[in-house]
Order: C-alpha cells, then structure tokens, then sequence
C-alpha cells in the first residue's frame, strides 16, 4: 500500500470514529432524495446482496430479499454497525473484491463509493468479478457540469475533530453518467438504464445556500463550532421545507423542467 492510500486510509479510519455520517447525510434532503432512490432498487431484486461502502449498514438493513454482506474500508465504522438483522460485514478495499470468489452475489450495490477511490475501474471490475450471471449492481456518484474535482477540503469534517496527512485534503470526484456507462461497459457489464438523480436539490437549495454563505461568512470571524453546525442545520432543515412546499402544491414539476439534470449520477447495469 503507498503512502498515499495510508494516508488515505488513516482518514477513513478517523472519519469513521469520528464523523456521525449517516445521521448528518439523511436528515438532509439530498439523503432523503438518494435513500428512497436506493431503496426502490433493493426492493426490485432478490438473493444475495453486496454492499461496498456500506458504512453503518443502512441498507442492509433496509434489504429483505436474500442474505446480506457488507464491505467497508473503515473498521471503525463496522463496529458501530446496525445489528437487528444477520449480516456479513468485512473490513475490505473497495478496489479489491477479489477476496470473493468469481461469482458470489447477484446483487451489488456501490452508492457514493466509486468518487473516493483512486482507481475506479478496479471497482467496477470487482463488482463484474462477484456478479453472477444475470445479476444487477447499482452504482451512484457525485456529478459534475464542467471539471471534476480530484483533491477537496475537508469542508465540515475539522468541527468534529477529523484531519488529513494528504495536506488536509482527501480524494473526491465525480463521473457523469455517460463516464458511468463506459466503465461498466468496458468490464463487459450490460446496461440496463443509466441518468441522474437528486433533481429537486437544483431549485430547493437555492435561497437556503444564501443564507447558508451569509451564515459561514458571519463564522469567520467568530469561529463557533456550535454556530456552524446550527447553521448547517438551518440549511438543511429549510431545504426540506422548500422541497415539501413545492413537492404538495405541484410546483416542483414546473421547477423541474428547468433542471434537466440531478446532482448524482447512476448506472444500473446486469452481467
């Protein structure tokens, strides 16, 4: 392993101590919007289940239809692990499934994974490798417009204590769904339907991020922890609020149709 997935690695680990993600990720609407769209999937399929990243274990949790593994990075994050319900969980790189036998799963999910790691296509070659025959994975990420990112702040993380040795960054980008689709496609993996998601957050974040940036610019000078989680939570709470509004009173089909495009993009593909 070179110093660079240590260091890597490291990060995780601390994240993981550290960060309370999934409670933070869906009280938010993008979570919100994202879980539902998952959880539709793992409603449509049966047998085994994969999950790479699962973190806490959210939606092996949520899964019904067969048995249940997960694979996560962060040892720290397994230990705090949702236990009501029998699954596998293992301490494993996303970037080598090649500790399964060929043809273990018919089902793999990959949500908010492939971003994080610095060799994409070894994922998705993974996920061919356990795939059975006929068998479906779901992959989501981030999207972009222009550039993808590559190397990003830590954003939120320092306020719970969470650092860096990569100079206080870590690895993160973003795929568009075609990029998606010829990863998929150059493992051998048919594609089923590709696109994007998470559309409402174009029209219900856009008054929220104002006061959002008001409230990090007042921070500044003040340096509150508890005025920059107060804020975040204003952001979030408004968010949902605007999305709900819109969503009841029919307004969000017409604001969709100025946003052909979500914030995430997917590929749902078959072996």
């Amino acid at each position: 392993m070179d110093s660079v997935k240590r260091s890597l690695k490291k990060f995780y680990e601390e994240v993981g101590l550290k960060y309370p993600e999934e409670e933070i990720i869906y009280e938010t609407l993008r979570g919100i919007l994202r879980q539902r769209f998952v959880n539709r999937f793992l409603e449509s399929i049966n047998g085994s289940l994969l999950d790479v990243g699962c973190n806490r274990g959210m939606y092996l949790e949520y899964y019904q239809n067969g048995m249940r593994y997960g694979v996560e990075l962060s040892l720290n994050v397994l230990l705090k692990a949702h236990n009501s319900k029998p699954k596998h969980l293992i301490v494993a790189d996303a970037e080598n499934l090649y500790c399964f036998r060929a043809q273990s799963f018919d089902n793999v999910l990959c949500s908010e994974v492939l971003e994080h790691c610095l060799d994409p296509i070894a994922v998705v070659q993974g996920i061919a490798h356990v795939l059975k025959p006929g068998g479906r994975a779901l992959i989501t990420t981030p999207n972009y417009k222009k550039q993808p990112t590559k190397w990003i702040g830590l954003g939120s993380l320092p306020y719970y204590g969470v650092s860096c040795e990569c100079d206080d960054r870590y690895y993160h980008t973003a795929f568009r769904p075609d990029e998606l689709k010829s990863l998929a496609l150059k493992v051998g993996l048919k594609i089923i339907r590709v696109g994007t998601l998470e559309r409402d957050i174009k029209y219900a974040a856009k008054l929220p991020a104002v006061i959002l940036l008001m409230g990090r610019f007042i921070n500044r000078f003040i340096g509150s922890n508890r005025l920059f989680i107060a804020n975040q939570i204003l952001f979030n709470k408004l968010t949902i609020l605007i999305y709900r509004i819109c969503h009841t009173t029919g307004l969000d089909r017409l604001l969709l149709t100025l946003f052909p495009e979500g914030v995430r993009s997917f590929v749902l593909v078959k072996k």
